[in-house]
């Protein structure tokens, strides 16, 4: 079964356009997008206009987009979870589509014995969205804040509410904690997991200075589970930073396609039962095929 995996397209028409055209030429079943599928900004760029204006997207551009793809390429089903950007993302399911599979902390169970399970937090980061932002754990540092920050008022409301960030973020509950309540794979050596975030201290999390800006938690997770593979993004530059879009933490092989680093899009495609012998990434070469794949 073929998969076409991106992330961080963030509202951008002509990525959208490439990724039906990758859909097409890769004869792809399955479409994976890892969250920040919205404009980040109105083109006032006005923290207030964020929501309508994706919701805007969502009705003009994007459901129409997924209906047409449906209908013109071997696409079976869409699997999606948020990025931190994505405020509107309830309203994206406001009406049924049955293409469309929202994978926010959910698990999916595909015919061929293969499970996906999604995942949409991220650390704390310096900007003002913080809807989809948690606290790692509670004796990690994070990044200064913007104060006031923005929450939805509600799952379908057009508004958004001025917030302490400190306070709400201290207020929820952990990514940390959160991992623990997810649904149980019944295999993990054929579980796909899906996070916006990267795993912290590898090739998929590193920013400029070289510091990395992934999730400890969600590496521990990795860790402990070790699925067959985890899909990931959030860090554009990671994959130019470290010179590779794929790590391997134990068994378990990680791929953040990064994005942005030109107006091409960053994807990878791949069989599920050829990972090693299939995978691709649609703009980048340079993977360190020799360190990741020498024991597959």
């Amino acid at each position: 079964m073929r998969v076409l995996y991106t992330s961080d397209l963030h509202g951008e028409v002509h990525l959208y356009q490439q990724l039906l055209r990758q859909a097409q030429s890769s004869s792809a079943q399955i479409i994976a997008l890892g969250g920040d599928l919205f404009p980040t900004f109105s083109p006032i760029k006005r923290y207030e206009d964020i929501l309508p204006n994706q919701r805007t997207f969502i009705d003009q551009f994007l459901i129409p987009f997924f209906k047409n793809m449906i209908e013109n390429t071997e696409v079976k089903c869409l699997f999606l979870i948020p990025g931190n950007w994505d405020l509107a993302y309830p309203y994206l399911f406001k009406n049924p589509f049955e293409y469309l599979i929202d994978l926010d902390r959910n698990i999916y169970r595909l015919n061929n014995g293969y499970e996906i399970i999604g995942y949409p937090f991220v650390p704390p980061t310096p900007f003002r969205s913080k809807d989809y932002e948690k606290m790692d754990h509670p004796n990690l540092d994070w990044p200064p804040q913007k104060n006031p920050s923005y929450i939805r008022i509600s799952e379908q409301g057009e508004g958004l509410r001025p917030i302490d960030p400190y306070h709400f973020l201290r207020s929820r509950d952990t990514i940390e904690n959160d991992l623990k309540r997810l649904p149980k794979p019944q295999a993990p050596e054929r579980t796909i997991f899906m996070t916006h975030s990267p795993p912290y201290g590898t090739c998929l999390d590193r920013i400029q200075g070289g510091k990395y800006a992934g999730s400890q938690s969600i590496r521990a997770y990795i860790e402990s589970v070790q699925p067959f593979l985890t899909l990931h993004g959030h860090i554009h530059e990671a994959p130019k930073i470290s010179g590779s879009f794929i790590d391997r933490i134990g068994e378990t092989i990680s791929i953040n396609p990064g994005q942005f680093i030109s107006k091409q899009l960053h994807a990878v495609i791949f069989d599920f039962d050829y990972l090693t012998k299939t995978l691709k990434h649609t703009y980048l070469s340079d993977i360190k095929e020799d360190l990741i794949f020498k024991n597959s």
